[in-house]
């Protein structure tokens, strides 16, 4: 057969075979995992929660140390709602100045002292200093409030995440934070999990943020998003690193599930 011939048939043959795919697997893994603490050294006085709940963000899901405060909080409430002082030296205000008025009009005809004007504009002066550091105190009360609350909320723990209770490790009476290094709980987030794959830079170089892709999990096919691709090779061990999205919106997907993610070779 002539070379150029044998030539043409060993094109057609790389055009036409198939391309082989290359394989890899990790396995899922939770979006984020948070271990909760508190950095106060206090006693544990309420778990609002259990290992397997699902929380939202924002949640309450323990109370450590809070009872007093939770007492100074209503005391600060009630001293922040009273505002008979602040009515009261308006009041005179009011009553002052009218007084002071009266006291101009009688002036023009010649019936009002001197010295009735003068006191009249200092119980005046004296009113309104008064109303202002009766606003004063009103403000300082809320402010107080505000400290309050602000303290209240640093022992309340709350979730800063939607997702699941992995573990709860103490109990109610027990001490937690300060140079505890065992946490309080720790949270998983499942929707969406992560897939992250170490691939061969012949395979990595292929993908962008964004993409769209199929994995093989447990026998069944889910969808999944290019979320991160190393924009450099790690050059100990010579893979880029890929972060896929798994939306697991119904919790089907369990996170430690084996995943295989097939790119086209070349």
């Amino acid at each position: 057969m002539p070379y150029t011939h044998l030539r043409f048939l060993l094109y057609l043959l790389l055009m036409f075979s198939p391309v082989t795919a290359m394989a890899f697997e990790t396995f899922l893994e939770p979006n984020s995992t948070i271990e909760l603490s508190t950095p106060f050294r206090d006693r544990v006085e309420k778990i609002l929660v259990r290992d397997g709940d699902q929380v939202k963000a924002g949640q309450e899901l323990a109370e450590i140390g809070a009872a007093v405060l939770k007492v100074q909080v209503k005391r600060a409430e009630e001293a922040a709602s009273f505002h008979g002082q602040v009515d009261a030296a308006k009041n005179v205000v009011k009553m002052r100045s009218n007084q002071l008025k009266l006291l101009n009009e009688l002036e023009t005809t010649g019936n009002a002292r001197p010295q009735e004007l003068t006191m009249a504009r200092t119980e005046l002066a004296v009113a309104k200093a008064e109303l202002l550091s009766a606003e004063e105190t009103r403000l300082l009360r809320k402010i107080e409030l505000q400290v309050a609350k602000r303290q209240l909320a640093e022992k309340i723990v709350t979730s800063p995440i939607d997702g699941v209770v992995v573990k709860v490790y103490k109990q109610e009476a027990e001490l937690v934070g300060g140079g505890d290094t065992e946490p309080l709980m720790t949270l998983a987030q499942l929707d969406p999990l992560r897939a992250v794959f170490y691939l061969p830079p012949k395979a990595g170089l292929q993908l962008k943020p964004g993409q769209q892709f199929q994995l093989q999990v447990g026998g069944r096919i889910v969808e999944a998003t290019s979320a991160y691709v190393a924009p450099v090779i790690n050059p100990q061990s010579g893979t880029i690193e890929v972060r896929l999205e798994v939306p697991n919106p119904d919790g089907d997907l369990i996170a430690g599930s084996r995943c295989i993610l097939d790119i086209p070779g070349e």
